[in-house]
C-alpha cells in the first residue's frame, strides 16, 4: 500500500473529511490532491497529518510498502521518528523502529541502524559502548550534511560530544548561517540547545573567547514559553563564561538563579548536574 492510498484509509476509518482530516498542516485543497496522488507530501507534513489525527507514526510505516516508496523520504521519516523517540526518552521506541527497519529490509545498508544504536547508548548514558567504528560513521553521516533539515539538527545536537571543539565549531557556524534567522520556534528550541551545548563545551575546554558569535544569536532570539528552558540554560552559561571576562559576583547570582529555576521547575535531578557543572568550574577559573 503506498503513502496516499494508506492515508485516505486511515480518514475513512475515523470517518473524518479530507478538511477535518488536514487539521492545520496542510491546507485541505492540497491533501485532496495528496489522496488523488497528484501532489506529494513532505516528511514533516507527513508525520505532523499523523499526530494531529492521533495515528502512530510507526504503526503507518509498518502497513506501506517499502518498495513503493522514495529511499530518502523513507531516510527522512525514520531518522525524524528515532529522533522524537530519542527526545521522548524511549527506548522501547527505537527498539520497535529498528525492528521494523531489519524486519522490512527497507535499507540496504545499516545506516539508520548505526543512528539508532547510538541514540540507545546516549538514553544508557553509556556512549563508550559504541565501538570506534559507529562514532566515525555518525560523525561523517552528519559533517557531510549540505543543507540541515529539522531531523539533521536535532540529530547533530544529540551527538555533538562525539566531536572535537573545532570540528563543532565549523558545524555550528554552518548551522548559524542557516538558520540564525528561523521565526519558527521549533527550529529556534533547536538552535538554542545546539547553542547551549556548544557553550557548555567551549567552558569546559576554556575557550570563552569563541563564544561571542554563538552568545550573540541565542540572546537575539526572541524569549518565548516554548523556548524557557534553553533560555535559561543559556542564562547559566552565559553569566559562567561572563563571569570569566569579568570575575564579578552578580554573575555568579545569574547562574544560581538559573540553577533554582530547574528545581523550582520540577527538574531537581538535572539542575543537581547543572549545579555540579556550574561549581566545578568555577573553581577551575579561581585556581
Amino acid at each position: 500500500m503506498k503513502i496516499y492510498e494508506l492515508l485516505r484509509q486511515y480518514r475513512l476509518e475515523q470517518g473524518k473529511t479530507q478538511k477535518e482530516w488536514a487539521s492545520n498542516v496542510i491546507s485541505p485543497s492540497y491533501y485532496s490532491k495528496v489522496e488523488k496522488n497528484i501532489h506529494r507530501i513532505s516528511a514533516e507534513d507527513l508525520i505532523a497529518l499523523l499526530e494531529a489525527n492521533n495515528v502512530s507514526p510507526i504503526d503507518f510505516f509498518s502497513k506501506l510498502n517499502s518498495k513503493a516508496q522514495l529511499r530518502h523520504k523513507q531516510q527522512a521519516i525514520f531518522e525524524r521518528l528515532a529522533g522524537d523517540a530519542y527526545y521522548q526518552n524511549s527506548k522501547a521506541q527505537l527498539l520497535r523502529l529498528k525492528h521494523l527497519i531489519n524486519e522490512n529490509d527497507i535499507f540496504a545498508n545499516n545506516d539508520l541502524i548505526i543512528t539508532i544504536d547510538a541514540y540507545i547508548a546516549l538514553l544508557n548514558d553509556d556512549v563508550d559502548s559504541l565501538d570506534k567504528k559507529t562514532k566515525e560513521a555518525i560523525k561523517e553521516k552528519i559533517f557531510n550534511t549540505t543543507k540541515f533539515d529539522r531531523s539533521k539538527l536535532a540529530m547533530y545536537c544529540s551527538f555533538m560530544p562525539f566531536y572535537d571543539i573545532d570540528s563543532n565549531l565549523l558545524l555550528c557556524q554552518r548551522i548559524m548561517q542557516q538558520y540564525q534567522n528561523s521565526a519558527d520556534t521549533k527550529i529556534q528550541s533547536i538552535i538554542l540547545a545546539i547553542i547551549a551545548n556548544l557553550l557548555s563545551l567551549c567552558i569546559e575546554q576554556k575557550r570563552y573567547e569563541v563564544t561571542k558569535p554563538f552568545i550573540k544569536i541565542a540572546v537575539g532570539v526572541e524569549s518565548k514559553p516554548e523556548l524557557f528552558f534553553y533560555k535559561n540554560m543559556l542564562l547559566i552559561f552565559i553569566n559562567i563564561i561572563a563571569y570569566h571576562d569579568e570575575n564579578s559576583p552578580k554573575y555568579l547570582a545569574k547562574c544560581k538563579k538559573g540553577i533554582e529555576n530547574l528545581a523550582l521547575l520540577g527538574m531537581p535531578e538535572y539542575g543537581k548536574k547543572v549545579e555540579k557543572f556550574f561549581y566545578e568550574n568555577i573553581k577551575v577559573d579561581n585556581d
